[in-house]
């Protein structure tokens, strides 16, 4: 962001303040005040914490092992397809005029 990017936006919000920062005055010539704030964290307590978005159990999760084996892999892949395959020939079967009732057949 260049200054005069920087100047035209504190520009457009002297003339229209954000919501948050009206609520923020309000709420203080109300007599609000905000909580004082608790000392931070040590750098250890810091370091010691799982990163943010990152779940944390205390137990195992248990998964399987990772499977690493490449034919395995590849006959579980062939399994797979075939079972889609099956499934959407039934699927195309059901959707066939033939499947359909005498009446609702097209002429």
């Amino acid at each position: 962001m260049t200054l005069h990017e920087a100047a035209e936006i504190f520009g457009y919000w002297a003339q229209n303040p954000p919501a948050h920062l009206m609520v923020q005055i309000i709420a203080r010539a109300l007599g609000w005040t905000p909580a004082i704030a608790s000392p931070g964290a040590g750098d250890r307590d810091i370091a010691a914490s799982a990163p943010p978005g990152l779940a944390v159990s205390a137990g195992g999760i248990d998964m399987p092992p990772p499977q690493f084996d490449p034919d395995a892999m590849q006959r579980r892949n062939r399994e797979r397809a075939v079972a889609i395959a099956r499934r959407n020939a039934r699927s195309a079967d059901a959707a066939t005029p033939a499947a359909l009732p005498q009446t609702a057949r097209p002429a």
